[in-house]
């Protein structure tokens, strides 16, 4: 025990004296929190959306009035053909076109059949859907106002009025949704990044090779290892919470002492594989490299940003050994729903023995190593 506290001591020393790790330490959580959370969104709004105006009828230039006047469309220069339409889409000067027919009066008025044609630029796929998805609700409404207006025999159409109930995100604020999944990305940064490359410097320098001889037991270094960091990642952990709740108004509606034990476990699983990884890399520029391909993958295989409903089979069965898709899950649970233990046992049992798993792979690797 008495040599672990020395080594402890070591560690805290290593990085204080050290000005970039301090800076890591506290300006990556402050940064990601106030960059990440209110930028990284999928919610689409203000699409450019330019009409043809064929008709130039009260009609058209109602139905024009209510789509210009959405939150989700702003008016872009109107084409006068359609050559002039598709050159927009092509150089980026509208999201969607609207041409609107000469005859689109006569249609309503039941004289012709009522058409429109819509050109979507669809490169962005998600922007296509969803802003078709807003113009033809906008229509829908429209026309619906025409037949009532023009005395349709409305009496007759059975009307089934809803009322939808938002949980746990009432106001739908997107931000919500992310913050769970940007403090994961913080944890993850800290831990596999700083850790390991704290480790390969030491190998580096050959600091490792002096203590090496000493009667240091491995275990003893890999614990000392890890509790600098652990200690500091929790410490970000809770310093990027405060900045959700005091920047965004986060709610949180489970358990603290829940919330952190879980991302503790977290810590270690990731903790352990950085040590296992850094025990593997001869020099730093090799470690970045491997703990930057773990990261991105953990990361975008996790579901923060796609749902991993939506992913093909393999790269479901890849979160099985993914600790960023458990703790993803168990934070939006907590922070969100108020989840309690029962509700999120599974996701903590397996984060458990994939902690387990790398900080043994960590120091088998580095027993070996000597």
């Amino acid at each position: 025990m008495k040599r672990l506290l020395f080594l402890l001591k070591k560690e805290f020393r290593q990085i204080i004296r050290n000005p970039f790790m301090l800076r890591a330490i506290i300006g990556v959580p402050l940064l990601q929190m106030l960059i990440l959370v209110p930028a990284v969104t999928f919610e689409i709004k203000r699409l450019d959306l330019a009409v043809a105006d064929n008709d130039r009828s009260p009609d058209s230039r109602e139905l024009i009035s209510k789509l210009t006047g959405s939150l989700f469309f702003r008016s872009a220069a109107a084409p006068l053909n359609m050559a002039d339409a598709e050159a927009m889409l092509f150089s980026g000067d509208a999201d969607m076109v609207l041409v609107i027919p000469d005859d689109f009066s006569e249609g309503l008025a039941g004289i012709t059949t009522p058409r429109l044609q819509v050109l979507v630029d669809a490169v962005n796929a998600t922007q296509a859907m969803l802003g078709w998805s807003y113009l033809t609700s906008i229509v829908r409404d429209y026309n619906r106002e025409v037949i009532m207006a023009r005395g349709a025999a409305t009496s007759a159409i059975p009307g089934i009025s809803t009322s939808p109930r938002y949980w746990y995100n009432p106001t739908l604020n997107y931000k919500y949704f992310m913050l769970p999944g940007i403090l994961v990305i913080l944890i993850i940064a800290i831990g596999l990044m700083l850790a390991g490359l704290n480790l390969v410097k030491e190998l580096e320098t050959g600091t490792l090779e002096q203590i090496n001889v000493t009667p240091v037991r491995r275990w003893e270094l890999i614990v000392s290892k890890v509790i600098p960091f652990f200690i500091f990642g929790l410490l970000d952990l809770a310093l990027g919470l405060g900045v959700g709740w005091i920047a965004f108004n986060i709610p949180f509606e489970g358990s603290l002492l829940l919330f952190f034990g879980c991302s503790a476990i977290f810590l270690l699983a990731v903790l352990g594989l950085a040590l296992f990884l850094s025990t593997l890399a001869s020099n730093r520029q090799q470690y970045l490299f491997v703990a930057f391909f773990f990261t991105m993958v953990f990361i975008l295989m996790s579901g923060i940003f796609t749902p991993t409903e939506s992913m093909p089979g393999w790269a479901q069965q890849f979160n099985w050994v993914n600790p960023v898709a458990y703790l993803m899950r168990i934070n939006r649970m907590v922070m969100l729903k108020g989840a309690g233990f029962h509700d999120i046992a599974r996701d903590v049992g397996m984060l458990t023995v994939l902690a387990i798993a790398f900080i043994t792979l960590a120091i088998r690797a580095y027993r070996k190593r000597a």
